[in-house]
């Protein structure tokens, strides 16, 4: 944490305007540049069609009781395997590790020291999603008149395939579209002196692959 007002002390503030100690914007939990991109393409009665959307700019800091933060938070909370070759260890000396040396309770209120917002873990989740995907194959009109249709189609369709975001170079224990689900604030102390940043409890966004077959008569 650094001194941004000038007093040579570290202070809180109330989180109020005229108060906010040194605390300063380090991001943004409105998503800003929404996308979309839609491919499609027809050779010799095969089709292909695909959409791509996702979120250019946006920041999420971890809620307290978000999975991401593991025994930081509680000592009896489950251990998250990406955090085991970034956290720092005095046996081997890794000084530029991501995660301090493992101590519970240190992200367990928003007034603990990894529960305050700061910049260092502050997630970049912007995302690019694979929507949907369509590949199929329209019958000849030769097989389709014998059985009085205009047209069949085979195709196989998929929905939710791959997701690439800067989250996912930290840890993909939380699906990036969901981080939000469970709260509202980016910072600042709620009554109970905790914060709702949103733990990304949601269920994950579900992938799916189908096959279908379409007669228009």
């Amino acid at each position: 944490f650094k001194n941004l007002d000038g007093d040579d002390e570290i202070y809180h503030g109330l989180n109020r305007v005229g108060d906010s100690g040194d605390k300063t914007i380090i991001g943004n939990k409105s998503p800003r540049y929404v996308f979309g991109l839609t491919l499609g393409a027809d050779w010799n009665n095969f089709f292909f069609t695909t959409f791509f959307h996702g979120v250019g700019k946006q920041q999420w800091y971890p809620s307290t009781e978000s999975r991401f933060w593991g025994q930081y938070n509680r000592p009896y909370n489950p251990y998250p395997r990406w955090q085991e070759t970034k956290q720092f260890r005095p046996e081997l000396q890794n000084f530029d590790a991501y995660l301090p040396f493992l101590s519970g309770y240190t992200a367990s209120s928003g007034s603990r020291q990894l529960g305050m917002p700061n910049d260092r873990y502050l997630q970049n989740v912007a995302y690019i999603r694979l929507r949907t995907l369509n590949f199929g194959y329209t019958l000849p009109v030769s097989i389709s008149s014998k059985l009085q249709a205009d047209d069949i189609k085979i195709y196989l369709s998929g929905e939710n395939l791959w997701t690439w975001s800067p989250l996912y170079k930290i840890t993909k224990d939380t699906d990036v579209t969901n981080v939000w689900r469970a709260g509202s604030q980016l910072t600042g102390l709620d009554s109970d002196n905790t914060r709702g940043d949103g733990d990304g409890y949601n269920y994950p966004t579900l992938g799916t692959i189908s096959v279908g077959l379409s007669i228009n008569f």
